[in-house]
């Protein structure tokens, strides 16, 4: 039975690794498909349903009322551990739409932070989906300018405390700020200079659009199962022949 059962979890983590490689293969072809220019209006990105949102290239328009309202803790980029800067940014028709700036290291100096242009400015960036807390994480409080996660309820919850429907204040979907190139390239308004030193918030970038290690962790969990059948085998068989040996007679006892 335990045999049995480490075999069974073997098996079952390759075909855990298997659905995951199809998942990031949909995931790939939706980010392909929807990151590419020309963007959108970020109204006609908002009427689309979630489904179809998530990836989305926007172009919006409008002015940063709080470049650096709350941060994402525990993020990391370029083998760094730090932050994600999440500002509030005030669109045409007074709603806010939260904006991730980017990444910020852990111990970076007040010199090496760009500032958000100032003025009203044109973004360019791809709409996300709210994230919620899971299972496992910690839980947002509602309270600090540190977030777990950027769940876009909790944080219009900062905002205005008396509000019941989030989406009333904020768009329920927020962006993720392009770099500078992409923002050139698409007639959106670059970051703002601050000096030589400031090379932060860092703009975070798109996923990688390949199929990651879960196949060859597949092709371990299920190597893994192989051997343990083998060696299962082996020493049943070891077993089986160890006990087919006949058992030595026992001697007589010497009389004395």
């Amino acid at each position: 039975m335990f045999a049995l059962t480490v075999v069974t979890v073997f098996v079952f983590l390759g075909l855990w690794q298997l659905d995951r490689h199809y998942e990031v293969a949909d995931r790939n072809e939706i980010v392909g498909e929807r990151s590419a220019p020309p963007a959108l209006g970020l109204d006609e990105a908002l009427a689309l349903g979630d489904d179809e949102v998530d990836y989305q290239m926007v172009a919006v328009r409008g002015v940063y009322t709080d470049p650096d309202y709350v941060r994402v803790a525990n993020r990391s980029q370029a083998g760094a551990a730090g932050e994600h800067v999440v500002a509030l940014f005030e669109v045409a028709d007074g709603r806010t739409l939260l904006v991730n700036r980017g990444f910020v290291p852990i111990g970076t100096d007040e010199s090496e932070l760009r500032p958000a242009p100032g003025g009203t400015v044109e973004l360019v960036g791809w709409l996300r989906l709210s994230v919620t807390k899971g299972w496992l994480g910690a839980t947002d409080t509602g309270e600090g300018d540190v977030v777990p996660r950027l769940d876009v309820d909790a944080i219009a919850r900062r905002i205005d405390p008396t509000v019941s429907v989030a989406s009333s204040i904020v768009a329920p979907q927020w962006l993720l700020l392009a770099d500078d190139d992409v923002q050139a390239a698409n007639g959106g308004t670059v970051s703002g200079d601050g000096g030589a030193l400031a090379s932060f918030p860092d703009p975070a970038p798109l996923p990688p659009l390949d199929g990651g290690p879960h196949l060859s962790y597949m092709g371990q969990w299920f190597i893994f199962a192989v051997l343990g059948v083998a060696f299962y085998g082996a020493l049943l068989r070891r077993t089986a022949r160890g006990g087919s040996r006949a058992t030595p007679r026992a001697l007589d006892p010497i009389e004395v």
